[in-house]
């Protein structure tokens, strides 16, 4: 028994172990990031993910696919996920699903859009449009049903939407209505959805119109990651059944590919979703949260897989550690601004590349019988037998009546006589024919499977050939932009060749002035050596004759300078010595008045009219002298800054003030009296008052 679709790159006869396939896609960047100039920080090499992670470059390595942002959706689909439709057509179930943060290009990817198709909505899947995943696997699937083989065809079709933990059927008539899973009794490890919409597609134009209805019903909402962000997890479902004539046995087979687009993986800070939104963000990452935690268990092998703490962990059951063949597209930013993101995206991706799926396929084979020659042989010889039986019979009765003719009697003994012999020919010739019959059967069994595997080689390496040509058109388009870029160097080089050529020109023009001027130099300084040393020795002599006569100037003016500094200082002494004279006569009139008051208690008016008057004389007087005196103070202080030398006289004449403080001390003890009158009160203020004038004087 042989299929067109038995054997392809994913080869598990009747069952076997496969890990989920793991492809990176990274997009281009926006126009945002490049008008903000967010640099990029990834690079790939080979199946390997260069990212620089804060001068730092982390290398993430081991990916079945590493897809940049100048691949296709076709490269993509051709890559990734072709290999998986023969799988499904051969009984195979097969998930297909788009992980990544918001705004890498999920939905893009699965899918897509495609303007160039033909009036009954189909196009080449193969061709290079913008038709997302969804709609090339679907395209794929008509396509490779139209072979003569295929007896019987039924696709059916469900779109449904994770959100907020719960589940929506975007094929309903009624949006709103939540649905409700159920484990599949009838398959184990399967779930159902109840009162889901099973729409049957016969055509890609079916198709188109029930994808664009889905798309128009998620649930999408503008974060800061993407203007129009879908917000839910969505699981588009395609189920075959068909039925394959090989040989004289037709051949039934089921499968089932799930297309999910999941919602953004990003925390709810990096979306800049807000109060309702941001209760959507918390569970979509719940439901991310559960995948990873299915993941990681499954990876461990631990003996409990959580698939039932999430909705989309329990309808992706069969997809994680289940019977289906899995492929991971994960859609990455190459940006500085989504880098921690991009970095969970990528570690996720080789998490999930450990777990394994236990593969079975969904096959039924009946025997039908195709050539009825045994029956109708059968039923042939039955009748003849019986007309045999029934004319030997008759012609024995009417012949034994009605005429006695020998001759009409042996020939019907004869004939009669010859019934076994007859039989005998009839199984000879049964059984000669049934043998020639098995045969023939036989070789036209051998030619059909010959036949089929020759149009499964043919269609093998078309298929072989396709990936080749575009592998070659890719590698021819490298070579074309390699090309380009060292036509580029070789200019930019032959440019810089030029531009250093007339430099050194240029260089060498200026060497050979700078050789002359040098030459020119050397000999002016030739001529001119003996005239510079003359005007060397005459400027030496005229220094030294500037030298000696600046410092006889020097000198006078330091003696002009100190002598008029003794005169002055002379001077100072002087009025301060005058000074002291003129304090000590005060004193001395001032103790002649206190003999005078003490003399002419009795006559205190007049008196008091008379100190009245000297203390006015003495006031004017002494406000004259402490005027000119501060006066010398200031101009001491400023004499004692250049004059350190003579602070030992100032220091003198302070002593002669606190001199002149003891006899004022002195006048004050002598004008007391056990019985003070208004003019001894008066005194002793007047005395106070000289007190804190001379107190002055020496702050």
């Amino acid at each position: 028994m042989s299929s067109l679709f038995a054997t392809s790159s994913i080869s598990y006869g009747k069952g076997g172990k496969s890990c989920i396939k793991v492809g990176i896609r990274v997009r281009p960047r926006n126009s945002k990031e490049v008008s903000e100039n967010d640099q990029s920080v990834l690079r790939s090499v080979g199946t390997s993910i260069m990212l620089n992670d804060s001068g730092k470059e982390r290398k993430f390595t081991g990916y079945d696919f590493v897809l940049d942002e100048s691949v296709t959706q076709c490269q993509l689909y051709k890559k990734m996920v072709a290999e998986y439709i023969p799988q499904l057509l051969s009984g195979y179930n097969c998930t297909i699903f788009a992980y990544g943060q918001t705004g890498t290009g999920k939905t893009f990817t699965m899918e897509g859009e495609c303007k160039e198709l033909n009036v009954d909505g189909s196009f080449k899947w193969d061709s290079d449009n913008g038709a997302g995943v969804t709609s090339r696997a679907m395209q794929h699937i008509f396509t490779m049903l139209e072979i003569p083989t295929c007896t019987r065809k039924s696709i059916t079709v469900t779109y449904v939407e994770l959100y907020n933990e719960e589940v929506y059927d975007l094929l309903g008539d009624d949006i709103s209505k939540k649905l409700k899973i159920f484990d599949d009794t009838q398959n184990a490890g399967g779930i159902c959805i109840k009162d889901v919409n099973e729409r049957v597609v016969d055509s890609m134009l079916d198709v188109h119109q029930l994808i664009r209805h889905g798309a128009s019903m998620r649930q999408t909402a503008s974060t800061a990651m993407n203007q129009r962000s879908s917000r839910s997890h969505a699981v588009f479902t395609a189920v075959v059944e068909w039925d394959e004539l090989i040989g004289n046995e037709k051949i039934t087979r089921r499968g089932k590919i799930n297309l999910v687009d999941l919602a953004g993986s990003e925390n709810i800070g990096k979306s800049g979703a807000t109060k309702g939104s941001a209760r959507e963000a918390g569970n979509i990452n719940t439901s991310l949260l559960a995948l990873g935690q299915v993941i990681n268990a499954l990876t461990e092998k631990s003996s409990h897989i959580p698939y039932r703490s999430s909705k989309l962990t329990r309808i992706l059951k069969d997809s994680l550690g289940g019977s289906a063949l899995t492929c991971l597209i994960a859609a990455v930013s190459p940006t500085m601004s989504n880098r921690s993101e991009t970095i969970s995206t990528l570690e996720y991706g080789l998490k999930a590349m450990n777990v394994e799926n236990d593969i079975r396929a969904n096959i039924r084979a009946r025997k039908e019988q195709l050539f009825q020659s045994l029956g109708i042989m059968d039923d042939y010889l039955q009748g003849i037998g019986g007309y045999l039986r029934d004319h030997t019979s008759t012609v024995s009765r009417a012949k034994l009546l009605s005429l006695a003719d020998k001759v009409l009697f042996s020939k019907v003994d004869s004939i009669v006589s010859r019934r076994g012999e007859i039989a005998e020919e009839a199984n000879i010739w049964y059984t000669a024919n049934t043998e020639s019959l098995d045969n023939l059967k036989q070789q036209f069994d051998e030619l059909s499977k010959a036949l089929q595997e020759r149009e499964f080689e043919a269609m093998k390496e078309k298929f072989k050939l396709e990936l080749l040509e575009d592998e070659i058109r890719e590698k021819s388009d490298e070579i074309e932009r390699i090309k380009g870029k060292s036509l580029e160097s070789i200019k930019v080089v032959q440019n810089r060749k030029n531009d250093l050529s007339s430099k050194a020109d240029t260089f060498k023009e200026k060497c050979s002035e700078a050789i002359e001027l040098l030459k020119r130099r050397q000999d002016f300084l030739g001529r001119h050596s003996q005239k510079c040393q003359d005007l060397v020795a005459k400027c030496d002599a005229f220094e030294e004759e500037v030298t000696t006569k600046m410092g006889s100037e020097l000198k006078k003016l330091q003696e002009e300078s100190r002598s008029e500094y003794d005169s002055i200082l002379e001077k100072n002494v002087s009025e301060i010595k005058e000074n002291i004279g003129t304090a000590n006569s005060l004193f001395d009139s001032v103790k002649t008045e206190k003999e005078s008051i003490t003399d002419a208690v009795k006559s205190q008016d007049e008196l008091m009219e008379s100190f009245k008057e000297n203390k006015n004389q003495f006031s004017a007087n002494f406000g004259n002298k402490l005027q000119e005196f501060k006066e010398i103070q200031n101009f001491n202080e400023k004499i004692r800054s250049t004059c350190e030398e003579k602070i030992n006289e100032n220091n003198t004449v302070s002593e002669e003030i606190e001199l002149i403080n003891v006899y004022a001390q002195e006048m004050k003890t002598l004008v007391k009296a056990p019985e003070k009158s208004e003019t001894v009160v008066e005194l002793e203020k007047y005395l106070s008052s000289i007190e804190n004038v001379i107190g002055k004087i020496m702050s």
